[in-house]
């Protein structure tokens, strides 16, 4: 190739090397190229993107929260975030919710956030169980018979998808307890104590939950069979 070429072939790729560096359309400002705008309204959404779209583990987890009052709309909406966090990446060690100064102690931070994100939705599950879960029958409950027992069917579904969480939650939390180091995680250091010592036992009250469910219906049925007679 000639220095002609080369020239004109260095040319060309300086060119499109500029056109992706030009970022004027893609400012968050629509302003005019003329008014004034701050500094930060220039920075293309290109380079915000990981700031402003959740991509790890810990940004799904921070989009969890409850309000004061909530609906079961609300709770839906965080199990999907959380189980999107179980199914991202870590970030980067430098950037975890606490301090981490070496691997033992990135490795329980990764458990103990596993842990507790897996109770978070466990307990979810059980908040939306609680909103079709009817406590007490009563004798004259027989009137309602069918739409109390579909409510009962559902509450036991949610039962039953909370129970898995839990298993996992417990594994996470023996893995973790193999890690003989302490972390800034304190409230979720508590919850594994516990569950390692065995005072909070989700199996065992949500096998509760759905006996007395199916009491409940044998009850309802019972009373139904009372009418008819």
């Amino acid at each position: 190739m000639n220095k002609t070429g080369l020239l004109t072939l260095l040319l060309v790729f300086t060119f499109f090397n500029l056109q992706a560096e030009d970022y004027e359309y893609q400012y968050f400002s629509k302003k005019e190229k003329d008014t004034y705008a701050p500094f930060s309204d220039y920075i293309p959404l290109v380079r915000l993107h990981y700031q402003t779209v959740p991509h790890h583990l810990e940004d799904y987890y921070l989009l969890y929260g409850l309000k004061q009052y909530y609906n079961e709309n609300t709770l839906r909406i965080n199990i999907e975030r959380l189980k999107s966090a179980l199914n991202s990446k870590f970030r980067h060690p430098s950037m975890a919710l606490v301090k981490v100064e070496s691997e033992k102690e990135y490795l329980k931070y990764r458990n103990l956030m596993f842990m507790h994100i897996n109770l978070l939705i466990m307990r979810s599950y059980l908040s939306i169980a609680s909103r079709y879960d009817k406590r007490k029958l009563y004798f004259y409950n027989n009137e309602f018979a069918k739409d109390i027992s579909e409510s009962l069917n559902i509450a036991d579904k949610h039962y039953a998808d909370a129970l898995p969480y839990w298993t996992n939650a417990k594994e996470y939390a023996k893995k973790a307890s193999n890690v003989q180091i302490n972390t800034d995680l304190g409230f979720m250091e508590s919850e594994r104590f516990s569950i390692m010592r065995g005072e909070l036992d989700f199996g065992k009250i949500i096998g509760d939950y759905r006996k007395n469910i199916n009491s409940k219906k044998q009850k309802l049925g019972a009373l139904t069979a009372a009418e008819k007679k």
